[in-house]
């Protein structure tokens, strides 16, 4: 009886020595946890009140990172005095605005027009599409420039484009319209005005594809018209597409060009751009265009081109006083230009 009743309390003992072991343990376990969450508790209210952010570590990938770099080209500084106030020189080598001046600025673009004209006739039409001048030149306004075309002569795409823009030919810009209006139309029987507001459509909608997204056409000779509006960027949108075409680059390198009609008349047409003439004083040496323009909303305009070394470079000027002092930008303009380069 003695041994059993010693080994039953040595038993109960042991039990009881258990149970406090796991009571500790178990006591001490609470108290990590309560350490540990009171850790990331106060660490949480610091990330809030510092707006510090646990930091975790990244995942592994096998991406490398790519540095973009890019190539800067020359600007100017212009130290001439303008006479212009609207202004952009780009250089059409690199892809690069030289110098930009009131660039945004809403004005008129008198017969600079012409060079969206003359993009879409070369896109709508086949070199040897024939043109028939019709009753749509009755619609050139009193005192517009012409090529004195009559009703019946017939032209091929690029004797007209000549007609319009070497002497900058009010009524082949008509007659272009008219032509291209019905065509896009598919109905050649719509009147001279119905033409015109179709030709009108596809010049926005042409003007907004290539980014001159601040204009709007109403005619396709640019006389003026309250809602025949643009701006100097928007003008160099255009002409930097107008040298994209092989036609369009030869038409506005010419000093003049003569024709013989298909109808038989014998035509010359003359360049207005005095950048290209070498017995102009404002000749540049290397000029490859574009075309002028004037009203007396718009003022005295011009877009030039030149190409010396390989480098080509766009200078548009807009809204001069005088006919000279828009030649006078436009040569000290294209002279910087070529200059930052050396």
């Amino acid at each position: 009886m003695k041994s059993g009743g010693y080994n039953s309390f040595k038993r109960s003992r042991n039990k009881r020595t258990m149970r406090r072991i796991g009571v500790v343990s178990l006591f001490l376990v609470v108290i990590g946890l309560s350490v540990l969450l009171g850790w990331q508790v106060v660490r949480g209210i610091k990330a809030i009140t510092t707006g510090e952010q646990p930091i975790s570590a990244p995942p592994h990938t096998s991406q490398t990172t790519s540095i973009t770099t890019t190539t800067t080209h020359p600007t100017i500084a212009v130290n001439a005095t303008l006479s212009s106030p609207r202004v952009v020189v780009y250089d059409v080598t690199h892809s690069a605005l030289m110098y930009s001046q009131n660039a945004d600025m809403k004005c008129y673009p008198a017969s600079l027009t012409k060079l969206l004209t003359a993009i879409i006739a070369t896109e709508e039409c086949t070199s040897d599409e024939e043109f028939v001048v019709g009753s749509e030149i009755s619609l050139v306004q009193k005192g517009s420039s012409l090529a004195y075309l009559e009703p019946g002569f017939r032209m091929t795409r690029d004797m007209i484009i000549d007609a319009m823009l070497l002497p900058s030919g009010n009524d082949a810009a008509y007659s272009i319209a008219a032509h291209i209006g019905r065509k896009l139309s598919g109905n050649p029987e719509i009147s001279d005005l119905e033409a015109l507001f179709a030709f009108t459509d596809k010049m926005n909608q042409k003007a907004h594809q290539l980014g001159a997204v601040n204009s709007h056409f109403t005619n396709p000779d640019g006389f003026f018209s309250p809602d025949h509006y643009t701006t100097a960027a928007d003008m160099l949108e255009i002409a930097k597409a107008a040298i994209k075409y092989d036609n369009l680059k030869q038409t506005m390198a010419k000093t003049s060009a003569r024709h013989t009609l298909l109808s038989g008349q014998d035509m010359v047409f003359k360049n207005s751009n005095a950048i290209l003439n070498p017995s102009s004083p404002f000749y540049f040496e290397g000029a490859t265009g574009m075309k002028t323009g004037w009203t007396n909303e718009a003022g005295h305009c011009v877009i030039v081109s030149a190409k010396r070394n390989g480098v080509e470079v766009i200078a548009v000027v807009m809204g001069g006083s005088s006919s000279n002092g828009r030649w006078q930008d436009a040569v000290n303009l294209l002279s910087e230009a070529f200059a930052a380069h050396n």
